[in-house]
């Protein structure tokens, strides 16, 4: 026999299709004419002709029954065959079915029956009787491959339907190859490559024996425990340090988990659910990696109502993890900040007038010794003050830094020695020359640098030191440094102290937690807050019995820094005409005496209106006002960006400088953007007043 290579039509899927099964290909030689269909051409058809492997003098003889000799023959041909085939004639009835064929569908008798009755699914039937049809009509061969539903068998088959001539006979022969065996090693394969292309580790394991639901629960705890590994990924080798799954093979799955009586526990709960998916989380403590998270999900394969295996699939969720407390923290801190803001401004209000009639009984008393003392303890306890509202503005929702290019080395230098001034710690320096100017608020980070090091003052009692190293650094992008790319410096303060326990750690930046007795709970809080408004990240490193290590990273400036202003020791004075509005009215009175006091002429506004209706006076008597202070917000009223815009149309050259005890809007860190020549936060002292008033309206004359 030679095959036909014409044996496939156009639905075959090529000359590989047929490696794995021999199939009966015969090559058609018939000298006897087939029969003519209208609209088909003979030499185009494809019959085999049977007729052509019996010797010519036989098939002439009459003296026997052709038909049943040739039959027997090829009947005993086909049923050698290892493929399960059939012989339809042209009625598409089944009138053999070799012992293939029967073995396939588990003893179906089929001989007899019509074709389409093979199958139990009736669309299937119907579509297989139409290309029956179609072969006998056209005697040209036909492949299908698809998943069969037959009557005691449900497989994945590619189905050959050809014409044969039996005598003169017109049959067709249909032979099912089984590829079901052969699918699901490529479904295997296909599952093995998704399985090693998972970014999360994948394990399959086996029990020694099939699991019985009568059992009790711990009973079947302990035989799943003994279950041994027998297929994986990479991946989860990898979170064992080993570098192939085939390095854990055979491992029973109680080597693998964690020793911890929760984890038993939740593997009971599965069991109790009858091994459906079942995910939760679990801690995971290593020599060399410390504590992970992992997010497990354990997948039952059950069989015949009995638990042969199990899949367990293990994420590490670590970064994930951190990144949710992260978020928490900013949540937590916002939500305070919402009300921080709110106080802090009424109380910086306060502490303006409070500061500046300090200031005034000071110029004006008799400076006995006892006044003396009595002001220098107020102003001390106002400082204090200060020193708490200006914290709770600072990671209060919107406290934006008023930023300038600045270098961070001499300002290290000044907070460490200021801190640790008559303590028995020293400190050490390890800060290049060439270090980056870097975009501050040099009080905020002032702030940041004193709260880091009174820390670290305050973790040795018996003195020590404190290291403080700074250094330029290139960030590139990376999910475990919440940091955009570019240059930053970083800026580290280490001690040697104690150091901050495992539990406490996760507490370390919140609102009011503190471990000293006399703490605000707001020193490390505040210091998040400053740092991550400049775009920068705080972070700590510790280790119990070593010492602790807090570092900050801060975004490098595009222009050099600018040289830092002297320290003013008396308030500046001054001529020309100030307008100052603001709503509270003692904050108006004293900030008129102060102005008074410093040489000006002043003139005094509760709100925009009567500021723009004062202002419009004064250009008509043609007295124009130098520097107008204008307060950011105005309960009721007109504020200073309202106000400002209504006296820019009057005069272009107005000179206003904002004032505001919130630093929430923008304006106060933007205030160029909008129209204003200079930012006076509250509360201010009479040299701070002073310097503002000398710098707007000294540039007029310039």
């Amino acid at each position: 026999m030679s095959r036909d290579n014409n044996s496939h039509d156009s639905k075959s899927e090529g000359p590989g299709a047929m490696n794995h099964t021999k199939l009966l290909h015969l090559h058609p030689k018939s000298q006897h004419a087939p029969v003519h269909i209208s609209g088909l051409a003979p030499e185009r058809t494809e019959t085999i002709d049977l007729n052509s492997l019996f010797p010519k003098d036989v098939t002439d003889s009459g003296s026997f029954d052709l038909r049943s000799v040739r039959f027997a023959s090829f009947s005993k041909l086909l049923q050698a065959m290892s493929v399960p085939t059939l012989l339809i004639d042209r009625s598409h009835t089944i009138e053999f079915a070799n012992r293939a064929f029967s073995r396939m569908t588990g003893g179906l008798e089929a001989v007899g029956k019509e074709f389409s009755w093979v199958f139990s699914n009736a669309e299937q039937a119907r579509v297989f009787r139409l290309i029956l049809e179609k072969v006998f009509l056209a005697r040209r061969p036909e492949v299908r491959e698809r998943k069969l539903q037959l009557r005691n068998a449900e497989i994945w088959g590619r189905v050959h339907l050809r014409t044969i001539r039996l005598g003169q006979d017109q049959l067709v022969l249909i032979q099912i190859e089984n590829l079901t065996a052969q699918k699901e090693l490529v479904t295997i394969q296909k599952y093995k490559k998704l399985v090693d292309i998972f970014p999360i580790g994948i394990a399959e394991f086996a029990l020694i024996r099939p699991l019985s639901d009568d059992l009790p629960v711990k009973r079947r705890l302990e035989q799943i425990l003994e279950a041994g590994l027998i297929d994986g990924n990479d991946e989860f080798a990898k979170m064992y340090r080993r570098g192939d799954i085939k390095e854990l093979i055979h491992v029973p799955l109680g080597r693998l988990l964690p020793a911890a009586s929760r984890i038993r526990d939740l593997y009971e709960k599965w069991i109790q659910m009858g091994y459906a998916p079942f995910s939760f989380e679990a801690k995971e403590i290593g020599l060399q990696s410390g504590a992970k998270r992992f997010e497990y999900t354990l997948i039952g394969n059950p069989k015949d109502r009995e638990l042969i295996g199990l899949w367990w699939l293990k994420r590490d969720i670590s970064e994930k993890k951190r990144m949710e407390k992260e978020i928490l923290k900013a949540q937590k801190l916002e939500s305070l900040g919402v009300l921080a803001g709110g106080i802090a401004h009424d109380f910086n209000n306060l502490l303006t007038a409070i500061t500046g009639n300090i200031s005034l009984g000071q110029a004006n008393s008799n400076q006995s010794e006892m006044s003396i003392q009595r002001f220098e303890a107020a102003i001390k306890a106002a400082k204090r003050a200060q020193d708490l509202t200006h914290q709770l503005l600072t990671f209060s929702k919107g406290g934006a830094p008023v930023k300038s290019p600045s270098s961070i080395s001499q300002l290290l230098r000044d907070c460490a020695s200021f801190a640790l001034r008559g303590s028995s710690v020293r400190c050490e320096w390890r800060v290049p020359e060439n270090l980056w100017s870097v975009e501050m608020d040099e009080g905020q980070i002032s702030q940041v640098v004193n709260n880091l090091v009174i820390n670290a003052l305050e973790a040795m009692p018996r003195g020590g030191s404190v290291l403080i190293r700074a250094k330029n650094v290139s960030v590139v992008e990376d999910p475990r440094l919440p940091l955009k790319e570019g240059k930053y410096v970083r800026v580290s303060v280490a001690d040697h102290g104690e150091g901050i326990s495992p539990g406490t750690m996760p507490k370390i930046f919140d609102p009011y937690f503190t471990t000293k007795e006399t703490g605000t709970g707001l020193g490390l809080a505040t210091s998040y807050s400053i740092i991550k408004k400049h775009g920068g990240l705080l972070a700590v490193k510790s280790k119990v019995g070593v010492g602790t290590m807090f570092y900050f990273f801060l975004p490098a400036a595009d222009t050099k820094s600018l040289p830092r202003q002297a320290t003013l020791i008396e308030p500046l004075k001054g001529q020309g005409r100030v307008l100052i509005m603001d709503d509270e009215e003692m904050i108006r009175e004293v900030a008129g005496e102060i102005v008074r006091q410093l040489g000006y002429d002043v003139s005094l506004a509760k709100d925009g209106m009567e500021a723009v209706e004062i202002y419009k006076s004064a250009l008509r008597e043609g007295r124009r006002f130098d520097a107008v202070i204008l307060d950011l917000t105005v309960a009721g009223g007109m504020g200073g960006t309202e106000t400002l815009v209504k006296l820019s149309k009057i005069d272009p050259d107005v000179k206003a400088i904002v004032s505001s005890g919130y630093s929430g809007d923008s304006i106060m860190s933007d205030y160029g953007a909008h129209g204003f020549q200079a930012v006076l936060p509250k509360p201010y002292n009479p040299k701070q007043l002073s310097q503002v008033l000398a710098r707007v309206t000294s540039s007029e004359d310039e």
